[in-house]
């Protein structure tokens, strides 16, 4: 055995044990005494962790080899539940290709079935990487040195078949709305509007903040210079904020014109009240009020803001320079979370 443990939350990383001493003298111990043993040898460990873990290898209160037996049986129940769901989320992805063969072949389709593809795919192979792992911490139960380490193995690996679990299941009931997205011209017009709804939100938290920035100047420009931080960030994290919107529109203008083609092609009921037509012009009125939003975005720049913050600005522009509809909206995030964070940091 190794003389000292890792301790992270990274998927897939190898556990390692503890000295033989400390581990052996484990069984036996209460659990509070058992967590300020491990402690005791390795100080930078969080003790609610640590307590998590010996819960794995406790039985009333008490840390041994029984107990660390049942956990593993129990944790095995976890994982395959896990994968059963996992297997659940495939089938229903295959009753998505199959409906989706009905429909037209459009972008819009398309994208979706693309991106349930890869959900489906991501969180199988999480599955497969924790019976792996399961499999690792398996084999050394038998060695009282590893206790603590095999309790935390199964903590792992209870914790994220847990969290494959709920993403299967999160997978497959948006699948099964996927399904009735294709089946029904109303859900889809409905979706589309909701969809509006949200860009609309988003244009009137950019107003609040472009609000605040025009008050800040203008109320007291002097403090605005002795802390350009405030109204500088703001302004920087609207202009990123003022281009995400640009890509949602683009995007549903994308998705209504395939929504139309779909709509015609079927002879669908053009939905009167909220139709097609009425998200058409809603958007325009959207679109134009974005555009007014950016133009006083610009208006209010300082020189000092655009110099230090110019070079981010256009690292994002030729970051999302080649998202187009059907936008890649996990593209757009990294690009957008990597620039925040470097303004987090001061950047």
């Amino acid at each position: 055995m190794h003389d000292s443990t890792n301790d992270t939350d990274t998927a897939g990383e190898t556990i390692e044990t503890g000295d033989g001493t400390d581990g052996a003298e484990l069984d036996g111990l209460a659990v509070e005494t058992a967590v300020e043993r491990v402690r005791a040898r390795e100080p930078d460990r969080d003790p609610e962790t640590v307590r998590a873990a010996l819960s794995f290898a406790a039985a009333d209160g008490v840390v041994g080899r029984d107990a660390l037996g049942e956990s593993l049986k129990l944790t095995s129940k976890v994982l395959t539940t896990a994968e059963t769901r996992v297997e659940l989320a495939e089938i229903a992805l295959d009753d998505a290709r199959a409906a989706a063969e009905d429909a037209p072949d459009l972008p819009t389709v398309e994208a979706r079935l693309d991106g349930f593809e890869a959900e489906v795919a991501a969180v199988a192979d999480r599955a497969a990487a924790l019976g792996e792992e399961l499999q690792s911490v398996v084999d050394d139960r038998e060695d009282p040195a590893a206790r603590f380490a095999v309790a935390d193995g199964l903590r792992r690996v209870d914790e994220r078949a847990r969290a494959v679990q709920r993403t299967a299941d999160e997978i497959q009931f948006d699948l099964e709305d996927f399904e009735r997205w294709l089946g029904d011209h109303a859900v889809r017009v409905r979706e589309l509007g909701e969809d509006v709804d949200a860009l609309a939100t988003s244009l009137d938290d950019l107003a609040t903040a472009a609000d605040a920035i025009e008050a800040a100047v203008a109320d007291d420009p002097e403090a605005a210079g002795r802390d350009p931080d405030d109204p500088a960030r703001v302004w920087f994290d609207a202009t990123l904020s003022h281009r995400a919107t640009g890509l949602t529109v683009a995007d549903l203008r994308a998705e209504l014109d395939d929504l139309q083609t779909w709509a015609d092609r079927a002879g669908a009921d053009p939905v009167d009240d909220g139709g097609l037509d009425d998200l058409a012009g809603r958007l325009d009125d959207l679109d134009r009020r974005r555009e007014g939003l950016g133009d006083r975005l610009d208006a209010v720049a300082e020189p000092e803001w655009t110099d230090r913050f110019g070079e981010a600005v256009a690292a994002v522009e030729s970051g999302l320079a080649d998202c187009e509809p059907p936008v890649d909206w996990g593209v757009v995030g990294s690009v957008l979370e990597e620039h925040r964070d470097g303004l987090e940091s001061g950047a």
